[in-house]
């Protein structure tokens, strides 16, 4: 069996199934990856680009392949020494009636067979203990007299249509004989009033789609009404919803899996010990080891936030790893002044946090409306009686966990039996008080006592499973859309309010999470991230060199304005817009045709996440149409000539320092303790935009080309627009590593002298073999292009003791290293160096 070394994410859908994939396996094993990380391939919902929609997860999706196409990628990536990695979704499932569980719930209610195992509220206020279903393009009464909802007959059954959706009628609601259902059909048609009597028969009450933040009386995924939570902490469900990947273990085919969105679920860590012992005993039946079988959650932690010690895992997917390796890249020192720039330009002088607060209040009385009803069933229960001796009412209450969830400052609480988690409890506590009255301090306090002791489980469980949905719709999903100081911290997982970290405070950080979790997976992009590795590496620049950044948009309003087609949106979203289209603007020549659709995709999904000038619900499409004309004339018309240049001269003084910035951080992705993750495509530069953008298809004939590319480490730095340096180094490392297993899953770490804040060198040793690795972050002055090679002085790097004879894993030289090493000898100009130990080691290969 392969051990887990490093993976290669894949986007798996109709375009690009099992069998595609199995075309790319040679490639991959080439490249030196040890497993490939595979997107959700249960059946998921009809023409699903992410698998994310499930329908059955105990079938594997036809669209992709099924069974037998699933086999053949296993299979062929067995003959090359590749393992498999699956991502699950046991949070949610479509609510569609492609669904055969929700069909069944549709049809029958609260005596289905699933009733019980997605999480509804069956009794909710109002409710007539039916499910409130938001589907209609208009209210129902409309719906009715528009005539635009009909019956037809399915063969089997009747069905009942609202344009093309199809629902399933209550087996108690028609004429069971075929002989007599036709002309019940049409008298239904014919008759508004016998179908409100045939919709009030039914398990379901269909509603306008715009009622769902309020009424909806099932839990979702975040605030998305199509997506419907399961209850997996109930034996049955759990069964069935691994029943596939466990046989996939079992049976000798997958080697590990990734929990999508751990904190949707009731209690994460009991799933996790109930998972773990399932993958154990699976594994132990197919005759592996219970300990090769990895587990890696999807979890965003907060700043000084860690995953809790008892859960059953191998670490997180990477996120926290790609906002420390960013973070090193900026000017820590920049921030008092990015943010000056930000308030003067958008007159909004708020810090992220109040931003992000706000936004919590209008997400609480807008898409999660219902859901914060559901939980203040729940701590009335819990608080109910000291709340009555207490002339606490339940106005009080609510504005008192209001407060609290404005404030907590990271997803969710767990058992809270833990000192770090008490602390973030505290906090918010603590802060939330502040804002309060007297009645709300002392609501306040009842709900924090009640969440703290050992009855409060249910509470815990109903607080989390709102907190974690509001975090992620109030920070990234609008805040990150609003707080625009500089958008290469704008990413999943980063906390803008810090710009930049230092060297020594990610090593430390890096030491910590390879500590306790050495098999934590490294991300620099998923298919979640907001902007692509090298985008970030680019714009990282603006921290470095702000007056340039200022000056350079100053001529860019001039030459918009000298063509007199000035930038239609508010000075906001302009500056975001233009930050945006550094990140993104080509490499190398001018942007293709392509270059405005996407931009144009990317700006009205940022306007619409902002909810500020629009929004997903009521968007101000004339405002986004005349955005999407101005960026088509900045790329293509005579008239923006002079700003089109204006901006590629910018991105030009700016891609070489750019792509040196993308080389280190991978650097530290590949050679720090952790297993890197390489997402599809990024094997080359990678300045995509978020979803869509950063899931098109991947020329992977291109790749395997480049991989080929034996032409000298030099040079490469001399032609590297295309990404030939990136590929190269990728390789190189994953060889290493390859070669190397111990060294760098046990390897110790610590970092050596470096009086150069911009560089960063460290050590991992295991076994008597040393790899020495040197990083730079870069500036336009010390790479200026046009090649990425730097401008060397004779500072001391490093100091490295003993003497050792040293191997450059790049560019093949060997040097004795004893004592103090120059920049000259440690780089000679490249970004990035690797030194590996000429002498032999206890490194064997497992």
């Amino acid at each position: 069996m392969t051990a887990l070394r490093a993976t290669a994410r894949l986007q798996l859908h109709k375009g690009f199934d099992f069998d595609a994939a199995a075309a790319q396996v040679g490639y991959f094993a080439d490249l030196g990856v040890s497993h490939l990380y595979l997107s959700p391939i249960a059946a998921s919902m009809p023409g699903s680009t992410h698998g994310y929609d499930g329908i059955d997860p105990t079938l594997i999706n036809p669209e992709l392949g099924g069974e037998g196409g699933f086999l053949r990628l296993a299979q062929r990536a067995r003959a090359r020494g590749l393992g498999l990695l699956l991502d699950i979704v046991p949070n949610h499932l479509a609510a569609a009636p492609q669904n055969p569980w929700w069909s069944d719930v549709l049809m029958h209610g609260r005596r289905s067979r699933y009733a019980q195992w997605f999480d509804i509220d069956w009794d909710a206020a109002d409710g007539d203990e039916r499910l409130w279903l938001p589907v209609l393009d208009r209210p129902l009464q409309e719906a009715v007299q528009a005539g635009v909802m009909r019956v037809e007959d399915g063969g089997d059954q009747p069905y009942l249509f609202h344009h093309d959706l199809r629902l399933p009628l209550s087996p108690r609601s028609y004429p069971l004989h075929d002989g007599v259902r036709q002309g019940w059909i049409e008298r239904c048609n014919r008759s508004a009033e016998r179908m409100h009597a045939l919709l009030q028969r039914q398990h379901y009450h269909l509603a306008w789609w715009r009622s769902a933040g309020d009424q909806v009386n099932y839990r979702r995924f975040f605030d998305i009404t199509s997506l419907a939570a399961l209850r997996v902490e109930r034996e049955d469900v759990f069964a069935a919803v691994h029943a596939l990947p466990l046989r996939l273990v079992g049976e000798g085919w997958v080697d590990g899996l990734r929990i999508d969105h751990i904190d949707g679920l009731a209690d994460p860590g009991a799933y996790l010990g109930r998972l773990r012992a399932q993958l154990d005993h699976a594994a132990e039946a197919g005759g592996r080891r219970g300990a090769d079988i990895t587990l890696h959650v999807e979890k965003i932690l907060a700043e000084g936030e860690a995953l809790p010690a008892d859960w059953a895992c191998d670490g997180t997917t990477g996120y926290d790893f790609m906002d420390q390796a960013g973070a090193w890249l900026h000017q820590q020192d920049a921030a008092e002044t990015l943010s000056m720039k930000w308030q003067d330009r958008s007159g909004d002088p708020r810090s992220l946090d109040a931003v992000q607060q706000a936004a919590r209040d209008a997400i609480l009385d807008g898409s999660l409306y219902a859901d914060l009803q559901r939980l203040m069933g729940a701590v009335k229960q819990a608080v109910g009686e000291a709340a009555a001796r207490g002339d606490i009412s339940d106005a009080m209450l609510r504005r008192a966990v209001c407060a609290l969830l404005r404030h907590y400052p990271v997803y969710r609480p767990y058992a809270l039996q833990a000192q770090p988690e008490r602390e973030m409890l505290r906090r918010a506590d603590a802060t939330a008080a502040q804002q309060l009255d007297a009645s709300g301090r002392a609501a306040l306090c009842l709900v924090v006592d009640a969440l703290q002791s050992p009855e409060g489980h249910e509470l815990r469980v109903r607080f989390g499973q709102l907190s974690a949905p509001l975090n992620a719709k109030a920070v990234e999903d609008t805040a990150f859309y609003r707080y625009y100081r500089l958008l290469s911290r704008n990413e999943v997982g980063s906390d803008p309010q810090r710009v930049g970290l230092a060297g020594e405070s990610m090593l430390a950080l890096a030491q910590a999470r390879g500590d306790q979790y050495p098999q934590a997976m490294l991300a620099l992009a998923t298919h979640d991230h907001k902007r692509g590795p090298d985008a970030r590496a680019r714009l990282a620049l603006i921290s470095r060199d702000v007056a340039a950044w200022q000056l350079a948009l100053a001529d860019w309003e001039q030459q918009c304005a000298a063509a007199a087609m000035p930038m239609p949106l508010p000075a906001a979203e302009g500056y975001a817009l233009w930050q945006a289209l550094v990140g993104a603007w080509p490499t190398q020549g001018a942007p293709g045709e392509d270059f405005a659709e996407r931009m144009d995709q990317w700006l009205r999904k940022a306007l619409r996440e902002g909810k500020r000038i629009s929004n997903w619900l009521d968007p101000d499409t004339e405002l986004e149409d005349a955005a999407q004309q101005w960026l088509q004339a900045l790329t293509q018309s005579n008239e923006m000539q002079g700003a089109r240049d204006a901006l590629a001269s910018y991105v030009h003084l700016l891609a070489a320092a750019g792509a040196s910035n993308g080389l280190a951080q991978l650097c530290l992705q590949l050679c720090l303790p952790g297993v890197p993750d390489i997402y599809q495509g990024t094997e080359f530069w990678d300045i995509s935009l978020v979803d869509p953008d950063n899931r098109r298809p991947v020329d992977f004939a291109q790749r395997a080309q480049a991989l080929a590319d034996d032409r000298p480490w030099p040079q490469l730095l001399q032609d590297w627009h295309e990404g030939a340096p990136k590929m190269r180094l990728l390789s190189l490392l994953l060889q290493l590593r390859y070669e190397h297993p111990a060294l760098f899953r046990q390897g110790t770490l610590h970092s050596l002298d470096s009086a150069a804040s911009d560089r960063l060198v460290f050590v991992r040793e295991h076994a008597g073999q040393v790899l020495l690795v040197a990083v730079r972050r870069a500036s336009v002055v010390r790479c200026p292009g046009p090649g990425l090679v730097w401008q060397d002085d004779d500072a001391t790097a490093a100091s490295v003791e003993p003497r050792r004879t040293m191997r450059n894993v790049l560019d093949g030289r060997t040097e004795v290293f004893n004592g103090s090493v120059s920049d000259a000898l440690l780089f000679a100009g490249s970004p990035v160096a690797v030194w590996i130990s000429q002498e032999s080691g206890a490194d064997g290969q497992q």
